[in-house]
């Protein structure tokens, strides 16, 4: 017994797991670091709690173990004697293979004694060999990433125990059923060449141990076995990162240890995550994933051919359908033409037709996710916020047409009805009319009378519906 191949075997199998389970702890203390700076960001003291809550924020703190709040508890972190058990299995299974490998490519008789001298023997450990380096490589890939996307857990160090073993096995049976068909790989002329070839495909049978079960179940003659249709494999093309606007092959490569390596990982990423996650900034990870729901939504074809028309994003595409302030008859037809197809020279899409069109591919979850975000920051970045200002469905701030209303100089508003939902400390953004452009803070409200902070130009809108509008900023 080889004391070296000892040492060795231990610090695979139980060195390496316990190094990562402590990074894993630094880790979680160093990002919750992180987020209860960007609390900061998004919360604030002044406000109630029921409208601090931003769902985005909420799942970051969730996963990281940091408080969410006295009404909603902290979520607690995995136990130690979990860890512990959870690292039994892969230290039984990578210390007994190691151990086995490296005394027989020490001492290739050394299997003689536990299982014979065969030809069929030396094969299968040769393949048993390739696909453990295989299994464990992935292993550690898989360890690398868990730690970057903080999924360790001790499931999981299981689930690599069962499939560097599920690897060994397969490989083992690979190797025995390549003798068996060519026989004794010593009477063969090439015979190292078939050597060299098992250990190839054993390395990656132990690699991807998936993939290798389903080759051997799909090559099956299983009766009634439900197989892959493989033709479909010719509509699933995926769309790489690197089309959106910042990000090169090294910034893909980071964002694959996250799982992103498609714009439509991207496009339903949770940027705040990202951001505690990656070293890139908030704004710049918005910026992406704003990039990346427009490509998914329309499709790269169509996204590379607006962005000469300005529209780079999804909140782009929504300003121009639904924002008075950027909504152009011509814009709209050059945006139809690229979202429904192009038309003969002799007719145009309804202005109607494309809205609704636009309206459609916003009503997601994952924009709405984004668009609280936007918003959230814009509060925090400047008062004149205009990013958002036309939706009225609940989702955006409201608008009221100023019918009725009457500036007054040095700083009141008039209200025609009073039953308009505006609270002190709103922001009002004047679209139209002599006091076009300003954005007025609402410093208290008497009934239809409203006092800003900004003084205001005298005007009486008092006809021509629609020529005047007020935004209530509130987001």
């Amino acid at each position: 017994m080889d004391p070296l191949s000892l040492v060795v075997a231990f610090l695979l199998s139980l060195v390496v797991p316990v190094i990562v389970i402590a990074i894993r702890q630094t880790v979680k203390l160093h990002r919750g670091e992180i987020i209860q700076d960007l609390a900061a960001v998004f919360h604030s003291a002044k406000e109630p709690e029921s409208e601090r809550l931003i769902p985005s924020f909420e799942f970051v703190k969730f996963k990281y173990f940091v408080p969410t709040g006295p009404e909603r508890g902290q979520r607690q972190d995995f136990q130690a004697w979990a860890w512990a058990v959870a690292v039994f299995p892969f230290f039984l299974v990578v210390s007994s293979t190691s151990y086995v490998c490296i005394e027989f490519f020490q001492d290739p008789t050394f299997t003689g004694t536990l299982f014979g001298t065969h030809a069929p023997v030396v094969l299968c450990m040769i393949a048993v060999s390739a696909a453990f380096c295989g299994g464990y490589l992935n292993s550690m890939r898989t360890l690398t990433q868990s730690i970057q996307n903080f999924d360790l857990s001790p499931s999981l160090i299981v689930a690599l125990a069962t499939e560097i073993f599920s690897g060994i096995v397969l490989a083992a049976i690979f190797a025995y059923a390549v003798h068996a068909i060519y026989g004794a790989f010593e009477g063969l002329p090439d015979g190292a060449g078939v050597r060299e070839g098992v250990a190839v495909l054993a390395f990656a049978i132990g690699f991807f141990p998936d993939a290798a079960q389903r080759a051997l179940v799909g090559r099956s003659k299983l009766k009634n076995f439900k197989r892959e249709n493989l033709s479909v494999y010719k509509y699933t093309l995926a769309t790489p990162v690197e089309l959106i606007d910042g990000i090169d092959t090294d910034i893909r490569n980071r964002l694959s240890d996250f799982h992103i390596a498609t714009t439509q990982n991207l496009a339903t990423a949770n940027p705040l995550m990202l951001f505690v996650e990656t070293p890139f900034g908030v704004y710049q990870i918005m910026d992406w994933v704003a990039q990346a729901q427009l490509c998914a939504s329309v499709g790269a074809e169509a996204m590379t051919s607006m962005w000469k028309l300005g529209v780079r994003t999804l909140f782009d595409l929504e300003r121009a359908a639904l924002d008075e302030r950027c909504r152009h008859p011509e814009l709209l037809q050059s945006i139809g033409k690229h979202l429904l197809g192009q038309k003969d020279d002799k007719s145009d899409f309804s202005p109607e037709a494309i809205i609704a069109n636009i309206q459609m591919r916003l009503d997601d979850p994952h924009v709405h996710r984004l668009r609280q975000i936007y918003m959230q920051v814009g509060v925090r970045i400047g008062e004149r916020h205009w990013r958002f200002l036309t939706r009225d469905d609940g989702i955006g701030p409201r608008s009221y047409d100023a019918t009725g209303i009457v500036f007054q100089t040095p700083n009141r508003i008039r209200l025609a009805d009073s039953g308009i939902d505006i609270r002190p400390n709103d922001y009002l953004a004047v679209v139209g009319g002599k006091n076009n452009g300003k954005l007025l803070k609402v410093g208290g409200i008497d009934r239809t009378l409203v006092t800003v902070d900004e003084d205001v130009i005298d005007e009486d809108v008092g006809a021509g519906a629609g020529a005047v509008k007020l935004f209530r900023i509130n987001p």
